[in-house]
């Protein structure tokens, strides 16, 4: 039970969830698995600090059962009506004394001993993600607030730091050899950070950690729960040394990485500065059999840099939406079973392959359509400070993941693949009009019209995605697809007729032809005709012929 000096968050409320009415309240550990059936998604002040705090919930619960074994344990669980609390308790009785935040030998995630020559203590600005550096990115947050914070805000941002922490110049730790100056030179991002992060919610939280609780045979794609893959709770604490060569031994490694070395200076009445110094690098190449939360690319730099075949982290573009960005994600397309992998171009992420695999062994309904999860950290010059949260949510059937029956996987990818045509063609009309009005060649005017149809599409997209079953006409599913996309096109089409420039009209000669947005509009409906030919009729198709 807590005292007046303990703060231990196996049983202290430092979690922020959702509950079934949507309501924000705060747990402890032990409340989050125990309540898991009636909560829902897990907050937090960044979409991030979620995603952190809930790989070190799977951390916790792989070792608390020691699993699950294989697709069989997993099934069990999945069909309980609660997780396995007797096992639960068990293992937080064992690893207590490690989860105390303020503890004086091994305070969790921290170095009790870690200090700077000069004994500094920074400000909170230095861990806090919506005030980076002082300057309010995410959130309106004062500097006035960050003064103190609650010690449950500080376990947050704590498991955050490890994660996500920006690179840069951290504080010299003493008894840190790599220190120089006074100073711990740049590393690289938390772990997290260079990820592009993918993970499956259920209905509630039970769901969402089981849908991402990968089995232990599974080592083709997932290694998880070896000898030596145990969490730094259940290490001797570490030291103020960081090192740079230190493989990993798995996802639950990975799960609860320390690429830093923190203390935080407070008690439970408060937290007031943190001393924020390096932890454990980890470089990203050919971790797709570790962590199984993200899709990879082939790097032919990489790869020649290396001499051997290298996949990195996909991470996402905010400036890309992510349907567009689907066929690295599905296993149905890019899957893990695929030969060696040596020529594939993505590899889809290692908990999406589970999913499909569970579905096509009958593990998992496949009516069953989890909510997946993308996140990310996009970060600014050197990665040194944050420059954007990337946060969206896609419905994919697990009919989509499935790689023995990859239809409907591909008229997913087939979907966007029409909308990136259309895209192609709306660029053209766009452009042309603008040159007949005498602007140079890609005067903007095509991206503008281009992005306008994807944003059109953003909505429709994912409830189209959604629909998608294992009973659906997939045929006739590409169709209504495909009348969508014509359909949006109606409206960008239209104004930019409208708002075509009267030299516009008249046009001009362009390499030998001449342009006009009569003539534009008429190549137009053609590119139109063949990126979408399941919107029309063969006689509609064969006038289009004639007409271009």
């Amino acid at each position: 039970m807590p005292t007046d000096t303990v703060f231990n968050l196996l049983d202290e409320p430092w979690i922020t969830v959702l509950d079934s009415s949507g309501s924000q309240q705060r747990v402890s550990i032990l409340d989050a698995f125990e309540r898991a059936p009636w909560l829902g998604m897990i907050d937090g002040e960044v979409p991030t600090q979620g995603f952190a705090i809930k790989r070190l919930l799977l951390a916790f619960l792989h070792r608390a059962i020691d699993g699950p074994r294989d697709q069989d344990e997993w099934e069990q669980l999945w069909k309980a009506d609660e997780l396995p609390l007797e096992r639960i308790h068990d293992y937080a009785r064992q690893v207590r004394p490690r989860f105390d935040l303020f503890d004086t030998e091994a305070p969790f995630f921290q170095v009790a001993s870690l200090h700077t020559a000069k004994n500094e203590i920074s400000g909170l600005e230095k861990i806090v993600a919506d005030v980076p550096n002082g300057e309010p990115y995410f959130t309106s947050r004062s500097a006035a607030s960050l003064r103190r914070i609650d010690a449950a805000e500080a376990a947050r941002w704590l498991v955050h730091a490890h994660a996500f922490d920006p690179s840069g110049i951290k504080s010299g730790a003493v008894g840190d050899p790599k220190v120089k100056g006074g100073r711990g030179y740049p590393i690289g991002t938390g772990w997290a950070g260079q990820l592009g992060g993918v993970l499956p919610q259920g209905a509630n939280l039970r769901e969402t950690l089981l849908l991402n609780l990968v089995s232990r045979d599974v080592e083709t794609f997932v290694r998880i729960g070896g000898k030596d893959d145990v969490p730094p709770w259940e290490r001797e604490p570490d030291g103020p040394e960081h090192q740079d060569d230190r493989p990993p031994r798995g996802a639950i490694d990975l799960y609860t990485w320390q690429t830093r070395r923190v203390r935080l200076a407070g008690d439970r009445d408060g937290v007031t500065g943190v001393l924020l110094a390096n932890g454990d690098k980890i470089q990203p190449q050919n971790r797709q059999s570790l962590d199984p939360h993200t899709a990879w690319r082939y790097s032919d730099p990489q790869s020649k840099k290396f001499k051997k075949t290298v996949y990195m982290p996909q991470t996402h573009d905010p400036n890309r939406s992510v349907w567009r960005g689907i066929a690295a994600m599905l296993p149905s397309i890019s899957g893990r079973r695929i030969g060696s992998g040596d020529s594939q171009r993505y590899l889809a992420p290692g908990v999406l392959q589970w999913l499909g695999d569970l579905t096509s062994e009958g593990k998992l309904s496949e009516t069953y359509v989890p909510r997946v999860r993308v996140l990310g950290a996009e970060y600014g010059s050197q990665s040194a400070t944050y420059n954007e949260i990337i946060d969206d949510v896609l419905p994919l059937s697990v009919v989509l993941l499935r790689q023995d029956s990859p239809a409907a996987g591909q008229t997913a990818k087939e979907a966007v693949a029409d909308a990136e045509n259309v895209g192609k063609a709306i660029w053209g009309f766009a452009e042309n009009i603008a040159q007949a009005a005498g602007a140079e060649p890609k005067s903007g005017a095509g991206d503008r019209a281009r992005e306008q149809l994807y944003a059109a599409l953003e909505s429709p997209y994912r409830a189209w995605l959604a629909e998608l079953g294992p009973s659906t006409d997939l045929a006739g599913a590409r169709a209504e697809w495909q009348r969508i996309v014509d359909s949006a096109t109606t409206p960008i089409t239209d104004e930019l007729i409208e708002e075509a420039a009267p030299a516009a009209w008249n046009g001009r000669t362009i390499q030998n032809h001449l342009v006009n947005v009569a003539i534009a509009e008429v190549w137009f409906k053609a590119a139109l005709r063949r990126a979408l030919p399941m919107t029309r009729t063969s006689s509609e198709n064969t006038a289009l012929e004639k007409a271009v």
